[in-house]
């Protein structure tokens, strides 16, 4: 009863543009959706496309074909994303009769939710539908986290105005350059356990509220690979989109955006292109490691 619960509830919430110039196959794919429960709107072109996506502003997911008379899938969902005016979430997934490692790994990096080859039998869009709507469900969580963060921020910011204007000085929250250079010169070795203690004591807060609540992705990042060079192990962006709790977009792009700041490198998995792996840069271990240590026994979650 609860399984048949949770599939009405997707089918509910999934609102589907299916787009391919093969009017055969979008038909044949409509009906098969239609059979699973789902309704869709359909397009034959990128450009009826982008008409249908920006008049029926309830569309959350968006099927494509990799190949269209002008362009590609994936330049489809990108121009969307560019042009996605009322801010609304969305998911896309990729479809293709002609399968390769490059393109599923290009398509995963531009944040698809799913890459399928085609012909798509029933169950391949039962399990794709499904992590459509878990990722769906993540970014509308996410959107309401970004929302308390920035209410958080203006009250820290007023209060920052107001403590200024009384004359008070928060001493304690400052470190001087000498401290921090100090501690950066001499990073105390910090014992994994205190670190999954950090991590677990992070994930607990969801016992006690909502789980939406929070959302500093980056940080947890930073936290999951410290964890990761301190165990001497590897990590892959997946396996740190899932410790993050966050979609793979998510961390992909708050894994470029750390790396451009030299926080992270990354490179592909000389066995498997397909996989990813990230890791603190030398700078940031020791940044990480200095700061944590700092802290001595005052728990940071």
């Amino acid at each position: 009863m609860l399984e048949g619960n949770v599939k009405a509830a997707q089918q509910s919430t999934l609102k589907i543009l299916l787009v391919d110039d093969d009017r055969d196959l979008l038909l044949e794919q409509a009906d098969l959706l239609d059979l699973l429960g789902y309704s869709c709107r359909t397009a034959a072109s990128a450009e009826e496309a982008k008409a249908v996506f920006a008049e029926h502003i309830d569309i959350n997911l968006v099927i494509s074909d990799w190949s269209l008379p002008s362009g590609n899938g994936l330049q489809l969902i990108k121009s969307l994303g560019e042009n996605n005016r009322n801010g609304r979430n969305f998911v896309a997934i990729l479809l293709t009769g002609y399968p390769s490692i490059e393109l599923a790994v290009q398509a995963m990096q531009d944040g698809f939710v799913d890459f399928l080859s085609k012909p798509v039998t029933r169950d391949m869009y039962e399990a794709a539908l499904e992590r459509a709507a878990q990722r769906l469900a993540t970014m509308e969580a996410s959107a309401r986290d970004t929302q308390v963060v920035e209410s958080v921020a203006n009250i820290q910011e007023s209060l920052h105005a107001l403590m200024s204007k009384l004359g008070v000085n928060d001493k304690d929250s400052i470190s001087s350059d000498d401290e921090v250079a100090a501690s950066m010169a001499n990073p105390n070795a910090v014992h994994p356990a205190v670190l999954k203690s950090i991590i677990k004591a992070r994930r607990n807060r969801q016992k006690y509220f909502e789980g939406d609540l929070f959302s500093d992705p980056s940080w947890d990042i930073l936290l999951e690979l410290t964890a990761a060079h301190v165990e001497n192990r590897q990590e892959s962006v997946t396996s740190v989109a899932i410790a993050a709790s966050v979609p793979a977009s998510t961390a992909i792009r708050k894994i470029r955006e750390l790396a451009d700041r030299g926080l992270l490198r990354r490179w592909t998995d000389p066995n498997d292109a397909r996989r990813i792996f990230v890791a603190l840069t030398d700078d940031a271990a020791k940044r990480m490691l200095a700061m944590l240590a700092s802290a001595e026994n005052t728990p940071i979650i």
